[in-house]
C-alpha cells in the first residue's frame, strides 16, 4: 500500500510540473480567465524546475475532504 501511495504521489507531482511548464504558453487573456496574475505566473514557472520538482516530492500531499 505505501509503494501505491507514493507512486500516486509521484504521478500528482509530475502533473504539477507539466501544468507549471504549460503555463508560459497561455496568453494575457487566457490567464484572466483563469484568474491568474503576471506575477503568479512567474512563481508558478520559477517552481516548474527539477528543485521545485523534488520540493513538492518530499512535501506531504494535503488530503483532500
Amino acid at each position: 500500500m505505501l509503494i501505491v501511495s507514493l507512486f500516486i504521489h509521484i504521478q500528482y507531482c509530475v502533473g504539477r510540473y507539466k501544468t507549471r511548464k504549460a503555463l508560459v504558453l497561455l496568453t494575457t487573456q487566457q490567464m484572466l480567465d483563469i484568474g491568474m496574475t503576471k506575477d503568479r505566473q512567474r512563481a508558478e514557472l520559477l517552481q516548474a524546475s527539477l528543485y521545485g520538482f523534488f520540493r513538492d516530492l518530499t512535501n506531504k500531499m494535503k488530503k483532500s475532504e
